[in-house]
């Protein structure tokens, strides 16, 4: 028997992993229309009809008032992804897993699961990517960003980190060090994961791409995709991460190696 839901594109990674330029990247692919960072828990600061709104006219803004200013998540995905599907677009769907997997203003109790994903697949088909970092330079980056000072220590990176990494060896991945390797090749993995159409030229318009939450590359104008360099670890740090009881089982579900 054939499936008749309408498909739903989930791409997912934790922050600090790369995930905003790769958004990008896979936003300029044709007829994509991409919301980002979406969670039913993020709600009231991404909020995916205004997004469908701004960005893509999908929907309109007496639509967005019948739905109220605390829209029923499933109710907001049907309606964008119908007008999406009636305009030919393909839409992905740029999950918050953040939220699922690491602690941080808006939860102090990850689910680790993907709530997103388990919302929307009574509804719909899901075609769903995941992305990853080595987890020393995600937590390197990660507790420099201003918001999360505080809110995590290491051993809950870590727990999450390996909670998401056994998903994301389930799903199919693509390790964000790769793909500043070879993006095209890493683009055309992601396109067929997701379904969607690769276009060669991507590199003449992704830097530009504005529709994007999250998004420090706007800041630059190189464009340039590559590997950022390692900080400098604290004394200590690096045998902290080797002795955590995650970190190794996390390293080899995503191919990674101590670097150190």
């Amino acid at each position: 028997m054939s499936d008749e839901r309408p498909v739903i594109r989930l791409l997912h990674h934790l922050a600090r992993t790369g995930g905003t330029a790769i958004a990008k990247c896979v936003a300029v692919m044709p007829r994509v229309a991409l919301l980002s960072e979406i969670h039913p828990l993020g709600m009231e600061r991404f909020n995916p009809l205004l997004q469908a709104n701004s960005w893509y006219d999908l929907v309109d803004e007496r639509e967005i008032a019948r739905l109220g200013a605390n829209p029923d998540f499933i109710a907001a995905i049907r309606l964008i992804a119908s007008r999406a599907s009636s305009r030919a677009l393909r839409l992905v769907i740029r999950d918050w897993t953040h939220l699922d997997f690491h602690e941080g203003p808006l939860t102090r109790t990850p689910s680790f699961k993907l709530t997103t994903a388990e919302l929307l697949a009574p509804h719909f088909r899901l075609l769903q990517v995941a992305t990853v970092r080595h987890p020393i330079d995600q937590w390197q980056s990660l507790r420099r960003v201003p918001m999360m000072r505080g809110q995590i220590n290491l051993d809950r990176f870590l727990q999450g980190y390996r909670r998401f990494a056994e998903i994301a060896a389930v799903l199919g991945f693509i390790r964000f060090e790769d793909f500043c390797d070879d993006p095209d090749h890493a683009l055309q993995r992601i396109c067929v994961g997701l379904d969607l159409t690769y276009d060669p030229t991507w590199r003449e318009r992704w830097a530009r791409y504005d529709r994007m939450t999250g998004d420090e590359t706007a800041k630059r104008d190189s464009g340039e995709l590559k590997r950022p360099k390692r900080r400098l670890l604290d004394p200590g740090l690096a045998e902290a991460f080797q002795n955590h009881p995650d970190y190794r089982p996390a390293l080899d579900l995503l191919g990674y190696g101590h670097p150190l």
